[in-house]
């Protein structure tokens, strides 16, 4: 072997010391890196080891006084528990260690808590974070946040698992219970139906709080008594109509108190409550609550369950946030109802008064029509007589007098007849409605009847335009100038027309110095007929009646003050 060579397989050599060397180095690095991780490891298993051992450290006295509940498991078995945990699910510590997983977890929860524990166990995962509901001793529900961390032994193998439970019950309450109310909300939002309405809370409720049943009752206020108008339960048939509704008075039963009281009622065991009614199938608790608006009962949420002591506090609160509000959608739908109840009677008022009113000007014109035609006669039969009287048959003045007397009457009744016919003919608007000027309307007035030399009619003040019917504002005015003029008995006479403007109307008086008119008269002479004991032959009775008709066709008002002896003025009050 030569030299070079020598060399060569000394260099190779050297570096495969080198190597070895760097590799041991390595090895001892890792070594030292596994060693470091054991020991740590091996202490925080020391130290959870310690949350085992009563008289352990400081790490116990945190452990046991945090607000958290915390229990450490071992194969599903709770070995150890802190002090918030107990009161958390009100068992005590004793009591704990006789306990599992399965203990405090509802049945249909278990697959998938297991779930979760298997991978932890099997390494799979290390930690976990959820929501959990935990059974309570007295059988209630709490809602917990859940923080699982797994305690492995050195060979990776679980020894303990560690939970933290947060209890947000009454938080996770209140996002159901919104979320319920949002859902709600929509469901029966723009229903005009009292039915669907119900029907939707009770199908609602009973899910979001898993009920065997859900009654909603309206209150009729008419008889005072309880319909049931939805249901969620076996009283359905196949077309979801209630088999066999029941009714229930006021006061009757728990239901019948609730309404009666207007406050709701929880019943743990009904079998002890005398007011119990069985509906379908006996029941051993109860719960009913009333829905309330304005302090008026209009219906009751009702659910009845075969366990005793089933309802508690959150189905009470749940109850009371859907009967409030459903209140509002009760109230809205049954003043709805009302409302269309009253515009249908309204309705079949007015065709019936339209009916009448026609009638009636057809009863007065044929009764005009024959009541006028044998006076015409008995006139001209009279005169005739008269006539015949003066031809020689001799008749004394007494006789004169009577006949005389007798065609006065004639008068007078053929003036009623055409009163009546007036009358009769003012209740229908013709729709003919259009600017009126009162001042030019009265000044023709004055132009056109008959005003006695002794008496003097005039306008105090300018008269404004109104939009209403000419014809019926010109009666209105004429009979009540034409009264004026009448009843005056002074031998200067004074008939004054004026007006006062309002804010929101017209007030127009028609005054006069005449006889004055008593206060037993005030209201009966607006009255059909009607007149003063002194009245004068040829009053019919008629004019005021027909003024007083016409003021309440425009939504006015009438009244009059008077004096006796010093004369009248009418009112008349028009809105603008």
């Amino acid at each position: 072997m030569s030299e070079n060579q020598v060399k060569i397989l000394e260099r190779a050599l050297d570096r495969a010391k080198k190597a070895r060397k760097q590799a041991e180095q390595i090895l001892e690095q890792k070594s030292l890196e596994l060693y470091e991780t054991n020991q740590k490891l091996e202490s925080a298993n020391k130290m959870m080891e310690a949350l085992l051992d009563d008289s352990s450290s400081q790490m116990n006295i945190i452990f046991e006084n945090s607000s958290l509940g915390i229990f450490l498991s071992s194969k599903k078995t709770l070995v150890k528990t802190n002090q918030a945990l107990s009161d958390l699910l009100g068992y005590s510590k004793a009591e704990f260690s006789q306990l599992t997983i399965n203990d405090v977890s509802f049945k249909e929860d278990l697959e998938e808590t297991y779930k979760v524990l298997d991978y932890l166990e099997k390494g799979e995962i290390n930690k976990f974070s959820g929501k959990k509901r935990f059974k309570k001793k007295n059988g209630d529900t709490i809602i917990c946040n859940v923080n699982l961390n797994s305690i492995r032994k050195p060979n990776g193998e679980v020894k303990y698992l560690v939970a933290l439970l947060e209890d947000v019950t009454l938080k996770s309450r209140q996002a159901r219970m919104l979320k319920l109310l949002n859902e709600l909300s929509v469901s029966i939002l723009g229903k005009t139906s009292l039915e669907e309405i119900s029907w939707e809370i009770a199908k609602k409720v009973s899910g979001f709080l898993k009920l065997e049943d859900c009654v909603i009752y309206a209150v009729n206020e008419i008889d005072k008594k309880l319909y049931q108008v939805a249901t969620y339960d076996n009283k359905l048939d196949n077309e979801n109509q209630i088999i066999n509704p029941i009714v229930i008075d006021f006061g009757e039963g728990i239901v019948g108190t609730v309404a009666l009281k207007g406050k709701p009622e929880l019943i743990n065991d009904t079998s002890k409550d005398s007011r119990y009614i069985e509906d379908d199938i006996k029941r051993y608790s109860e719960l009913a609550v009333p829905i309330l608006a304005n302090n008026k009962v209009i219906g009751v949420i009702d659910s009845e369950h075969s366990r005793k002591n089933y309802f508690n506090k959150e189905h009470l609160d749940v109850f009371t946030n859907v009967a409030n509000l459903a209140a509002a959608q009760f109230n809205s739908v049954i003043s709805l109802n009302k409302e269309r109840s009253l515009d249908k009677e309204r309705l079949v008022l007015l065709e019936n008064l339209e009916h009448r009113n026609e009638e009636l000007k057809n009863f007065a014109h044929v009764v005009s029509h024959d009541l006028k035609s044998p006076l015409r006669s008995m006139n001209a039969l009279i005169n005739w007589i008269l006539e015949d009287n003066d031809n020689g048959l001799g008749f004394d003045l007494n006789t004169r007098n009577n006949f005389s007397m007798l065609l006065k009457k004639i008068d007078k009744m053929d003036h009623l007849i055409n009163g009546i016919l007036k009358y009769a003919s003012i209740g229908k608007t013709t729709n003919e409605f259009q600017d009126v000027n009162t001042h030019e309307l009265i000044e023709d007035i004055i132009d056109v009847i008959h005003i006695p030399n002794h008496i003097t009619v005039r306008i105090k003040n300018n008269l404004p335009v109104l939009y209403i019917e000419k014809f019926k504002l010109q009666q209105l005015f004429q009979n009540l100038i034409v009264n004026a003029i009448k009843y005056n008995d002074k031998e200067i006479g004074i008939v004054e027309i004026g007006v006062e403007e309002g804010e929101d109307s017209y007030t127009f008086s028609v005054s006069d110095n005449g006889i004055g008119i008593d206060k037993k008269y005030h209201t009966k002479i607006f009255e059909v007929f009607e007149t003063l004991d002194n009245t004068s032959e040829d009053s019919t009775g008629i004019g005021l009646s027909i003024v007083h008709k016409i003021v309440n066709m425009y939504h006015g008002k009438l009244w009059l003050e008077s004096e006796l002896g010093l004369g009248t003025t009418f009112y008349v009050k028009f809105p603008k």
